[in-house]
């Protein structure tokens, strides 16, 4: 594969055989609500042809993102993390995207809904920095601005089929698009995508992770009413079922001897051991309630309807009227130990739907005034739940071998009491808090298993209703042929209430419904309690913090300097908040000590941006320009903060910074050669986050010293109780992982990309050639900045050859992704209960794929 970029880096460098060549196409964008050119445009954005995206095979945002500076969409085990310039959302449900997604003015702010949005796209625009005016409230970092292909005027389609034999993959896509009468024209689209062997082979069934299904298909009609008005409706729906997921572990810690049964090596890898179907070294059997039959489940679909309205006045005024419908459900069901040991399941469900409605008036343009105002409306319910499942004898298992290491310890134990034995076991010599702890615990389990409770459940929901109005205004002065000032402002009211409860349920599969008694005194609820870190609640919109109100006034403020017809220079200033919300895994305190209903509310969060840009065009349009430099202000940031075992506790705890520099420019040296490239440079800390949670080793030395303390200090009860008592957010509380002064996760300094795209003529044919290469700095894949989260600086490189007729009726081509075969990884997390284990999502290694295109 290497050999293919440098015969393609040859040909860029020897066929530049005109000697001028004509003037780069205008970009036209939608980002201010009105069709513009890119370069007049004064944001910061990152705009692609849909055609092109297709060329190259860019289909979703995690593709798109390895091309922008300063934007990353990240694949996570239990949701995606879309970051821009250092900000991003945390995977927790309750959360909304602190990047909104729209797609033809359809808000979708939750990160399942932005599947297959670069299908059929006429283009792509990512705007970088705060969008409060006419975007409105989630868009603190940024937003997608996706423009789905309109139905032609003339009759046109396309099929086409892609294979990728190492994964025995086939992606068909196909459209026709053509008129019905003089004014009514229409688009269908069709997607199926078949990866039946994925990249990461899991030893335990075996499967090679993942295997994905998709079908998707969308609909669309224009129609225009009369002169003046268009009408264009869209429906899309979509069902997708994946099995299994690229994980591996990259650290074992404990479980060094288990995997060691597998032969499976530390590190990056593409071999994993995971699974719930019996452990034979440690005479576990397969347990029907946990085992998938994979490391994971996930099959959902999704559905959207859109009809727009436009009718544009004899003044030139133009009312757009946009209502839409956009639901989602699916479930996920993940082995979320990790491990060959059956263990945890956890299963979560959403279920969301969303209507909106925006009535939009825009003045003519070109005069001395341009105005653009309206109202947004907007209505959604999100169900989503959470069930975990543990297996007691894989628990007594793991703990007695642990206890087992101090003499005398097995003895001490006190079946029953938890507490009694942690007490009798620390004062034991070579005692340590994690052998206490275990010791503590299998007081539970010997008690337990014995009285028929062979398992634990505890399911949690969240039921929330939504609904937000908005009145928007963007106001533009031509002060000048050359200088002109924007300000506009945005006034959103939002209600919520929710219904949030957690509880024990029955250990049988899928089995959400509680038990009849809650009490410590039901064996079954006590395990729940102890093992799954909770207390029971049942929370409505009456009780206190279950019901919110947010109102909010963000503005925008923009001067921009036009210098003859070739530069643009703009300063720009904006506000904008993230909606708060419940968090929908709340789970109280841990071992049954207590929940209250306001804690189960989080706060919005709050933005401030300053912007200084230029857009310049250079030697007689065929190259161009665009900087932007930026410093943003963070308040009440919203996160998610793992407590080490197997529950997250959400809230505002930080405040941050981000400055940083993007450039984008483009070049045409030659007819048939193009350049395309990106910078960025981000430098993104935080100002204060005092309580995030500790790494594996950093708890782990916390409560040891709680323990030790106590022992020195000629108290063995205080060092037994500490050894329960001690958790990661205890550790995080003290301010251990105090992250002041440092990154987010998902956010290099430095990041870049370079492509490069020729066309030669070949007689009767054209040999079309992309080349990219995306680098990434250093860059931390955990949100604690655990330092075996850190992957290592590297450059992708991509590459495709298409040849076809000139007349463009078909095309066979070749498209290599990650040609260098790094190893690289999107995600870390630790392990939950096995403190010092950590899991990774491998990306994709080196893959070529084949693919042939027919038009008519």
């Amino acid at each position: 594969m290497l050999r293919i970029a440098s015969v393609l880096v040859v040909l860029f460098t020897l066929t530049a055989q005109q000697a001028a060549a004509q003037a780069l196409e205008q970009i036209t964008v939608t980002a201010q609500k009105r069709s513009e050119s890119l370069k007049d445009v004064p944001i910061s954005i990152a705009a692609f042809d849909g055609e092109k995206m297709r060329d190259v095979g860019i289909q979703r945002a995690e593709d798109l993102a390895a091309y922008v500076p300063n934007f990353s969409v990240i694949q996570e085990p239990l949701g995606d993390k879309i970051n821009i310039r250092g900000i991003q959302s945390g995977s927790q449900a309750g959360f909304e995207q602190s990047v909104a997604t729209f797609v033809d003015d359809i808000y979708r702010g939750r990160s399942s809904q932005s599947r297959w949005a670069f299908l059929d796209i006429e283009r792509v625009e990512v705007l970088r920095g705060p969008q409060p005016t006419l975007f409105g409230k989630n868009t603190v970092a940024g937003a997608l601005n996706i423009v789905t292909a309109r139905p032609t005027d003339e009759f046109e389609g396309e099929l086409s089929v892609a294979i990728r034999p190492e994964f025995d993959a086939t992606e068909t896509q196909a459209y026709l698009s053509g008129p019905f009468s003089d004014r009514v024209r229409g688009r269908l689209t069709l997607l199926s995508h078949e990866l039946d062997e994925g990249w990461v082979e899991n030893v335990v069934y075996p499967e090679d992770n993942p295997a994905i299904s998709e079908l998707f298909s969308r609909g669309s009609l224009e129609w225009d009413v009369n002169d003046d008005t268009v009408m264009f409706l869209k429906y899309e729906a979509g069902q997708f079922d994946t099995t299994g997921q690229p994980w591996v572990l990259v650290e074992h810690g404990p479980l060094s001897q288990v995997l060691a049964v597998f032969g499976i090596a530390e590190g990056k890898g593409y071999r994993a051991a995971m699974g719930n179907n019996g452990f034979a070294p440690f005479g576990l059997p397969a347990d029907p309630v946990l085992d998938l039959g994979s490391n994971s489940l996930f099959d959902g679909d999704t559905q959207e309807a859109v009809i727009q309205v436009e009718h544009r006045f004899d003044t030139g005024a133009t009312l757009n009227a946009v209502l839409g419908y956009s639901s989602y459900d699916y479930e996920r069901f993940v082995d979320v130990d990790m491990s060959p040991l059956p263990l945890i399941r956890f299963d979560d469900t959403e279920d969301f739907e969303q209507t909106s409605l925006e009535l939009r008036l825009a003045s003519d343009t070109g005069g001395r005034f341009e105005t653009i105002g309206g109202i947004y409306y907007q209505d959604s319910n999100l169900f989503a739940d959470g069930l975990t499942q543990f297996s007691l004898p894989t628990v007594d298992v793991l703990l007695s071998g642990l206890c087992a290491s101090v003499p005398g310890a097995p003895a001490a134990v006190v079946v029953g009491d938890p507490v009694a034995s942690a007490i009798s076991v620390a004062g034991l010599t070579g005692a340590t808090a994690a052998t206490t702890n275990a010791c503590a615990q299998t007081a539970l389990t010997q008690a337990l298993i014995p009285a028929g409770v062979i398992g634990a459940s505890r399911y949690a929901y969240l039921d929330q209703d939504s609904e937000s109005l908005a009145a928007f205004v963007q106001s533009t002065w031509n002060a000048t042929e050359n200088f002109r000032l924007t300000v506009g402002f945005r006034y959103t009211t939002e209600e919520k209430s929710a219904d949030q409860s957690a509880f024990a349920t029955g250990y049988t599969a899928r089995d959400t419904l509680p038990l009849a008694d809650q009490s410590p005194a039901n064996p079954r609820a006590l395990a729940a309690f102890l093992i799954g870190e909770f207390t029971p609640h049942v929370f409505s919109p009456a009780d206190p913090g279950m019901s919110r109100e947010e109102n909010s006034l963000t503005w925008s403020f923009n001067a921009q300097w036009d210098f003859g017809d070739n530069a643009t220079l703009y300063g720009s200033a904006s506000t904008g908040f993230k909606a708060g919300g419940f968090n929908s895994f709340y789970l109280g305190l841990p071992q049954g000590a207590g929940a209250a209903s306001d804690d189960v509310a989080f706060e919005d969060e709050q933005v401030l941006s300053i912007e200084l840009g230029a857009k310049t065009e250079l030697l007689d349009g065929k190259a161009e320009l665009n900087i932007a430099a930026f410093h943003t202000s963070y308040d009440d940031l919203q996160v998610s903060v793992f407590s080490g075992n197997t529950t997250f506790v959400v809230q505002n705890a930080a405040k941050a910074t981000a400055r940083g520099i993007e450039l984008d420019g483009r070049w045409r040296p030659v007819d048939n050669l193009t350049f395309r490239a990106g910078f960025g440079w981000l430098d993104f800390s935080y100002d204060s986050f005092a309580n995030q949670g500790c790494v594996a080793e950093q708890f782990l030395d916390f409560r040891e010293a709680a323990f030790q303390s106590a022992i020195a200090a000629g108290n063995p009860a205080g060092a037994g109780i500490a050894s329960l008592a001690v958790n990661n957010q205890s550790c995080a509380m003290a301010g251990v992982n105090d992250l002041k002064g440092r990154p987010s996760a998902h956010s290099p300094d430095w990041t870049a990309s370079l492509n490069a795209e020729h066309q030669v003529v070949l007689g009767r044919y054209e040999l079309a050639s992309t080349l990219d290469i995306n680098f990434s700095d250093d860059v931390y894949r955990q949100d604690d900045l655990d330092p075996v989260s850190l992957q290592e600086a590297y450059a992708k490189i991509n590459a495709t050859i298409a040849i076809g007729p000139e007349l463009g009726n078909w095309d066979i081509a070749l498209l290599g992704i990650n040609l260098a075969d790094e190893e690289t990884v999107s995600y870390v997390n630790d392990t939950p209960l096995f403190n010092g284990a950590r899991q990774a999502r491998m990306d994709q290694p080196r893959t070529v794929s084949i693919r042939g295109r027919l038009r008519f």
